[in-house]
């Protein structure tokens, strides 16, 4: 019998990805309310678990032109807030979640647990939260700094950021502390309301926390990783799990040490989802075709500014692993897990749809080869984009 698999929809509150806003095909309509309303009862329809919002606070930039690319290309930029779809989103749908991604680095922990409550009620317990710390120079200058938290720091201020917001949401109002009495007069009991007073290294609040508790109390814990520190903090702190790998091999080898490091610390692991990038078709030639025509719409300048690389300002045969990054803290994409490929063969490789996670074709063809693909590399389900 085939197992259960989770489905996620990948969304950024943007033109769109990788210069399909320049195809004629596409029908994005990224500042249109409607656009994503009917996005989501699509997605309801078709069974999906959950629409996720990924989110950054900067812009991409590179070392030799700044952000160039990125307005240019509409290379993740610009973007919108998504906090301020998801109840005009859950108004038209009733099962679909809603997984919206905030920085512990940046946001303040009092304002996001008051935020995430609010979406809790008007969701009727339909959001979830995409844990991240921010990997960009860019994100660190527009709130006041010169260089991004150190990485490991990072983490660290997520976990005490964690215990904060988990305090407000879950010990702040007792379990019987709304009364909602109009005879009495007494809306909630003075003595059950209680302020957490906490003082960590990085933050102080009060409290007590500001909205009613919510039907999930808190929001469903996501994280966005493939790096070590964050499979650790996912181990202790997320139930879902979004990651990619080069490799389906690569894959099995991370979702075993991650499902081993919670078994050694007495957890259940995270629902584990990995990226994919599906094209289907009546058959596998339209399935072909249609990728090929996406791919002439992928804006080749701006494929490695996502790690701060103009290539312009390299010969074609350049290899990935010559390259360095800039501005961001995000590891250099590889081919396959492969670095020893020229920028020509990575541009193919993004152009062409060929990794072992782009399942292109029928159905049916697709279909069978996500569940193998889900059996070989130990996951629960996967995230399309």
């Amino acid at each position: 019998m085939s197992k259960f698999l989770h489905f996620n929809a990948f969304q950024m509150l943007t033109p769109g990805a990788d210069g399909q806003w320049r195809s004629p095909e596409n029908r994005r309509d990224h500042l249109s309310l409607r656009y994503w309303q009917d996005q989501a009862r699509l997605l309801e329809s078709a069974g999906f678990d959950s629409l996720f919002f990924a989110d950054i606070l900067g812009v991409f930039e590179t070392r030799e032109t700044g952000p160039e690319l990125s307005v240019r290309d509409a290379h993740v930029f610009p973007l919108g807030d998504p906090f301020v779809l998801v109840t005009a989103l859950a108004s038209v749908t009733s099962k679909l979640g809603f997984v919206v991604t905030a920085s512990t680095t940046y946001e303040p922990p009092y304002l996001l647990a008051s935020r995430f409550s609010s979406l809790d009620h008007f969701t009727d317990g339909r959001v979830g939260w995409n844990i991240v710390t921010s990997y960009l120079d860019t994100a660190a200058a527009n709130f006041g700094l010169d260089t991004q938290v150190e990485h490991g720091e990072r983490y660290e201020r997520a976990t005490e950021y964690n215990d904060l917001v988990e305090k407000l949401w879950l010990t702040s109002w007792e379990q019987d502390a709304l009364q909602v009495d109009k005879s009495s007069g007494v809306y909630a009991d003075p003595k059950k309301v209680h302020a957490v007073d906490f003082s960590g290294r990085w933050h102080r609040v009060r409290g007590p926390h500001p909205v009613e508790p919510s039907p999930q109390g808190k929001p469903v814990f996501f994280q966005a990783t493939a790096s070590p520190a964050g499979f650790d903090f996912a181990v202790a702190h997320a139930e879902g799990l979004y990651t990619q790998a080069g490799t389906v091999a690569k894959l099995r080898e991370n979702t075993d040490s991650l499902r081993a490091a919670a078994a050694r610390n007495s957890v259940p692991p995270p629902k584990i989802l990995v990226n994919a990038d599906i094209v289907l078709g009546h058959s596998r030639q339209e399935a072909e075709e249609k990728a090929a025509r996406r791919g002439n719409f992928v804006s080749e300048e701006s494929a490695l500014a996502w790690n701060g690389i103009d290539i312009r300002a390299y010969p074609r045969d350049t290899l990935l692993s010559e390259l360095a990054t800039f501005n961001t803290t995000r590891p250099l994409r590889s081919v396959n897990g492969r670095y020893d490929v020229t920028i020509d063969e990575y541009l193919d490789h993004v152009k062409s749809a060929k990794s072992e996670f782009a399942f292109v074709g029928t159905a049916g063809e697709v279909a069978d080869r996500l569940e193998e693909v889900a059996a070989e590399g130990g996951v629960d389900g996967f995230s399309v984009g």
